[in-house]
């Protein structure tokens, strides 16, 4: 008896995964294939009349190079280049190249002699070493020789910040020269040991020097002073 049992237990249970199956089956949609499921194709479902549902598989969008074209690549021309249009605010002047120049050699107050050449100091009338001045009560003294020496003193050996040509020069050059950042020229105007030139930045100075009695405008320093020159 036991025997017979689990056959009909077994028979029971295969009845009833068979049932789940059917069950399975009627579920899906009518008109559902397997080949429709496993295309991957786009799949719309539309309802009938009747109420049921039909699926529907649309075709694959092509996809052409046509369609997918770079920006201007239809009607393209040939690109021109053109020049350079001009820049709105001019360019600053570069400016000039200054040249140290060492071991200065005084010539004469505002005259200096190189290797390479000489510089004059710009806007300003060197004095003559030889040139004689004279004082209030009419005596005679060596201006131009006080005045050089002078300008040896306030240079002592330092080197000049100029502005001259490359290589060596004949002519003396007339350049506005600096020591550091004091301007030569305009230490000899202070001074009374040199004239202006027209259109200089010294007339103010020179006149000072005039109305003070200094360098030229004045008498020897030496009576004064007692300076050894």
């Amino acid at each position: 008896m036991r025997i017979p049992l689990i056959l009909l237990a077994l028979l029971v249970l295969l009845l009833l995964l068979l049932f789940r199956s059917i069950s399975s089956q009627d579920d899906l949609a009518p008109g559902f294939t397997a080949d429709a499921s496993r295309s991957g194709s786009v799949q719309d479902r539309d309802a009938t009349s009747s109420g049921t549902e039909e699926v529907r598989v649309s075709a694959p969008r092509p996809i052409s190079p046509e369609r997918f074209a770079q920006p201007f690549a239809q009607n393209a021309v040939q690109l021109e280049r053109i020049a350079p249009r001009q820049p709105l605010t001019p360019p600053k002047p570069k400016a000039p190249k200054r040249t140290l120049l060492y071991r200065p050699d005084v010539s004469a107050p505002g005259l200096i002699t190189y290797e390479r050449g000489q510089v004059q100091l710009a806007g300003i009338t060197v004095l003559d070493p030889l040139e004689t001045c004279t004082d209030e009560t009419g005596d005679n003294w060596p201006c131009g020789i006080i005045a050089r020496t002078a300008f040896r003193n306030f240079l002592r050996g330092r080197a000049l910040s100029c502005i001259v040509p490359e290589g060596s020069w004949d002519e003396p050059v007339v350049s506005q020269c600096f020591v550091g950042t004091q301007d030569p020229a305009a230490w000899l105007v202070s001074q009374g040991w040199a004239r202006t030139v027209s259109g200089s930045g010294y007339l103010k100075m020179e006149q000072s020097a005039r109305q003070n009695q200094k360098g030229v405008f004045g008498s020897d320093p030496r009576k004064t002073r007692g300076t050894q020159y």
